[in-house]
């Protein structure tokens, strides 16, 4: 334990006089968008492009190596008083080759019927608002639709949160998602973060379960430079996963009641932001 707290000592105390020197960082992830050219990606983070005229456009990397096309626009709207931008997003996604690389692990063989999950586009619509310079405080509202071209045999995976939300549109009809976030530079080359959610997916299938997600999160970013970042953190999900305990009632018997689960996963990025 230690040895591992002296490399990373060692790896600020190299890395000191890069971030010493470092320009502000801005907030990631608000309605403000990339001026021209300026481009912005991370391994879990989407890869960003600004297009001039207060637009902009952004896709997810990891899901086109799946063979799962996606796109998003996002353009200014307006602004609400000095520094406060509305932001709209318009997007669309096609996740079934996602769907069909993970059969055998996520969705079944259907080695039988020789069955294959079907055709799915995804189209996106959200809210953006953000406030703030040092502080920046964010808004969000977003509407996933998934429309099935033709039969799909796939159903709800009622796994992790994570998967279970990234394919909700395809598999349980739609995803809603609202939250707030908040990012703070605590000094030029850190910031801080955190952020809830809210998400409401279609139904599944019988017996029914909640369709209501809670999540938060908190991470630190890290500026490398004038050009790459750290991201660190956790995130925390509240959700329904069928789990039941017993508990002992009023009349004194014992009862399975279903209670909702929770799951913390540790989050990690490496970005690419040149200032």
């Amino acid at each position: 334990m230690k040895r591992a707290w002296f490399a990373v000592i060692g790896l600020f105390a190299l890395l000191s006089p890069a971030l010493a020197e470092a320009e502000p960082m801005d907030a990631r992830e608000t309605a403000r968008v990339l001026d021209k050219g300026k481009l912005s990606g991370g391994l879990m983070s989407p890869f960003e492009l600004g297009l001039g005229g207060g637009w902009e456009v952004t896709t997810m990397i990891v899901p086109w190596l799946l063979l799962s096309p996606n796109l998003t626009f996002r353009g200014e709207l307006g602004h609400l008083g000095k520094g406060v931008v509305v932001t709209g997003e318009y997007g669309l996604s096609v996740p079934t080759g996602a769907m069909r690389l993970t059969q055998g692990y996520l969705f079944p063989n259907w080695e039988n019927s020789g069955q294959r999950p079907g055709w799915v586009v995804a189209p996106t619509a959200g809210l953006w608002i953000s406030g703030g310079e040092r502080g920046v405080l964010t808004g969000r509202l977003e509407t996933t639709v998934g429309l099935s071209l033709g039969d799909n045999p796939a159903t709800p995976l009622e796994t992790y949160a994570p998967l279970e939300l990234l394919f909700a549109p395809a598999l349980n009809g739609f995803r809603v998602r609202t939250g707030l976030a908040y990012d703070y530079a605590i000094v030029d080359w850190l910031r801080a973060r955190a952020a809830v959610n809210g998400y409401a997916i279609g139904r599944s299938p019988h017996p029914p379960r909640s369709p209501f997600y809670a999540s938060a999160e908190v991470g630190l970013e890290i500026g490398l430079g004038k050009t790459l970042r750290v991201a660190l953190g956790g995130i925390w999900y509240n959700y329904d996963q069928r789990e039941k305990v017993l508990q002992n009632g009023e009349d004194g018997r014992w009862r399975r009641v279903p209670v909702r689960s929770n799951d913390f996963f540790p989050t990690f990025d490496l970005i690419l932001r040149p200032r």
